[in-house]
């Protein structure tokens, strides 16, 4: 019998952040996963420290890294910010175990702070070679998967990803914008990372007309937030009214997952080539 995807969204989702903690903590003890936990203790008294949990391949090949968050922004139960994206990767982290696939995953702390639990994974030297990071936040809402890509999407580790013929099977598209989440720590690295969320389909309009602010580096102006208030999927975070268990639809976590599994155990698209001189390439080397 197959899982239900939103089988532990209940207990993720909580306003307690060391009750969420715990809940995480024993839904993996569960699924027989074992963590690496990285810790960051607290900078000022009165704050909780931040805690990592990691599962890394042991593979000298570059692999994808998926990475969510589990804290939530104070006071909200943080059901589709983001325990959605969690019980995503928990099932998908299952599905590539039982097939021998690599990847690593990354449950970070610390997003509604300022990032922490990213910054910290990010300084950890012992890290492997990725291929590309892809970050969920905001995957239980809405008919529409958006990809947003910081990088080349023709790069191997974004390409898979990227393919139109895939986001058209799974209802996705690739979008110039998505709210500011983890994905902004790694996009340093040299690797392609990608921010992955379900938005209402009318939504998207607004992520490719945002795009044009994005030279505004220091202060946006206030058509940006206007227009990112306009947004449906923005009730969904932040302690939003729609930040919610009963707002979460299992069909959309489900679609994400879905999608994610489809680019892990599909083998590589063959080539498009755009005229004689490329198909010779292609042939002949």
């Amino acid at each position: 019998m197959e899982k239900k995807i939103d089988r532990c969204l209940e207990r993720l989702s909580t306003a307690d952040p060391d009750l969420r903690r715990a809940s995480l903590l024993q839904i993996l003890k569960e699924e027989n996963f074992a963590p690496v936990t990285q810790t960051e203790p607290a900078s000022e008294s009165g704050l909780r420290p931040v805690e990592n949990y990691l599962f890394l391949p042991e593979t000298e090949t570059p692999c994808v890294l998926f990475t969510a968050h589990y804290d939530a922004y104070p006071g909200s139960t943080g059901a589709n910010d983001n325990a959605s994206s969690l019980c995503i990767l928990i099932d998908l982290m299952d599905a590539l175990r039982s097939r021998n696939i690599p990847a690593g995953f990354a449950f970070l702390d610390g997003e509604e702070s300022g990032h922490k639990g990213a910054e910290l994974f990010r300084k950890r030297k012992e890290n492997p070679a990725f291929s590309s990071v892809v970050s969920l936040d905001l995957c239980g809402y809405g008919d529409t998967i958006a990809v947003y890509c910081r990088g080349s999407r023709k790069q191997p580790g974004a390409a898979a990803f990227c393919d139109s013929e895939r986001l058209k099977t799974h209802h996705g598209q690739l979008v110039k914008f998505l709210p500011e989440g983890d994905d902004i720590i790694f996009s340093a690295r040299v690797q392609p990372v990608l921010s992955i969320a379900v938005l209402p389909k009318w939504d998207i309009p607004y992520t490719n007309a945002l795009d044009s602010y994005r030279e505004h580096l220091i202060a946006k102006p206030p058509e940006f937030y206007t227009m990112t208030g306009e947004m449906e999927i923005m009730t969904t975070m932040h302690g939003a009214f729609r930040d919610s268990l009963k707002w979460i639809r299992p069909e959309a976590m489900k679609q994400v997952y879905d999608y994610l599994l489809d680019v892990m155990t599909s083998p590589p698209r063959a080539a498009k080539h755009s005229g004689p001189a490329d198909f010779i390439r292609h042939i002949f080397g």
